[in-house]
């Protein structure tokens, strides 16, 4: 089967109902508020990396699995440590960072994660048909990719490895879409949305990579937990008991309805609903949708129902919005389609002051677009929105050529 491709722009074609001037400008100042915290980075302990920092200095040992010894780890190297819930073979990835001095390892760790800020950008690019200037813009643009790369998070690594393996389905390649998948699994929250795709549309060889991944991941967990054949059933209750304290703590920070809803006090019950119901609804868009679309669908809406998905996982949003640009011919007709993408870049920026409004500006993008994509609202084909041809409706109002500004 060939593979599937959203129809390419003409090069250097702005895919918006914007100028090019202020698309560009635009998306250089969000860049920037993006980055605005890398000059705070030391004053604040360089932020969430000392976690996974302190990860690889301590994988292979005791050290890393068991809470209270892995505390101690990190008080007597003046770092406060909470438990890591991470599959334990994650870490062996933290063990070149740890061993370096934690300031070192966080601007390396930065560098490598702004390097995948840009390759998310490039192959998003290649997946959804835009430009290669404007897949980079519109990532780096992306407040929380950049965020999340400096405050030393990995959701970058998650995003490119859901890319790849949205590539690998898009190519109709079992083998690369089970690597990106099974790769994921360092995360499992992350790659269940797509496990379900597969097996929505029914791509057995590319579980079955998924399955020798999670093989991997159990064989590199015992090393790093020193030898613990049986780390899958304390890993549960690790994670059990520190998801219960943090979902409430994190509330500000949470991008999910289910999770901002327990945050508060709601019984789990009510969360878990809501998220199911919001499941059933994307399944059958899920079985029909192209499956570029449809990965970039799962990853959003697995969001958009997680009981604990934070802000630095806003970044797993991307593979939508460029989607959205990119697909003009099947895709949110116009005006709506500029207007969704318009709103989302200048609403998620607002999440970096979520301590003092108390609520992530994340949610309200990653519901609102769940919902739109589930829906169907103001797709092309459906008597909505621009009656003219997508691409005349396009050619329309931003032309590619030099001095549409």
């Amino acid at each position: 089967m060939p593979a599937f491709r959203v129809p390419a722009l003409p090069g250097g074609a702005v895919p918006l109902r914007v100028g090019r001037r202020t698309f560009w400008l635009g998306a250089t100042a969000l860049g920037i508020l993006g980055a605005v915290e890398l000059v705070l980075a030391p004053l604040k302990n360089y932020l969430d990396f000392p976690q996974f920092w302190a990860a690889g200095g301590t994988v292979g040992t005791v050290d890393l699995f068991d809470p209270s010894l892995h505390a101690a780890w990190g008080q007597a190297r003046g770092i406060g440590l909470a438990s890591w819930v991470y599959p334990p073979g994650f870490a062996w990835l933290y063990a070149p960072f740890g061993a370096l001095p934690l300031a070192v390892g966080y601007w390396l760790h930065a560098a490598v994660m702004v390097g995948l800020v840009a390759a998310a950008g490039v192959l998003g690019a290649r997946i959804y048909g835009l430009d290669r200037r404007v897949g980079l813009a519109a990532a780096f643009a992306w407040t929380p990719c950049l965020a999340s790369a400096i405050f030393g998070q990995n959701a970058m690594l998650g995003l490119v490895l859901a890319l790849v393996a949205i590539e690998g389905l898009r190519r109709d390649s079992d083998r690369l879409a089970g690597l990106g998948v099974g790769l994921l699994l360092y995360k499992p929250t992350l790659a269940l949305p797509l496990i379900g795709l597969l097996l929505l549309r029914r791509r057995w060889g590319a579980l079955l990579v998924t399955l020798a991944c999670a093989g991997g991941w159990y064989v590199a967990g015992v090393a790093a937990a020193a030898g613990d054949w049986q780390w899958p059933v304390r890993w549960v209750t690790i994670v059990g008991d520190y998801y219960a304290g943090d979902t409430a703590f994190n509330v500000i920070r949470t991008i999910s309805v289910p999770g901002l809803l327990e945050g508060h006090g709601a019984p789990a019950v009510v969360g878990g609903a809501i998220g199911l119901v919001m499941v059933a609804l994307a399944i059958p868009r899920l079985i029909r949708a192209p499956l570029a679309e449809a990965g970039a669908g799962s990853v959003l809406v697995g969001l958009a129902v997680s009981p604990h998905a934070l802000n630095y996982e806003g970044a797993m949003v991307l593979p939508i919005l460029m989607w959205t640009m990119g697909d003009v011919a099947r895709g949110i007709a116009e005006p709506a389609r500029t207007r969704l993408i318009v709103a989302a870049y200048l609403i998620a920026p607002v999440y970096l002051i979520a301590e003092g409004i108390g609520l992530s500006s994340l949610v309200f993008v990653t519901f609102i677009g769940a919902a739109a994509w589930i829906s169907g609202w103001q797709r092309i084909g459906t008597g909505h929105g621009d009656r003219r041809g997508p691409r005349q409706a396009f050619f329309a109002t931003a032309p590619p050529g030099p001095g549409s500004g």
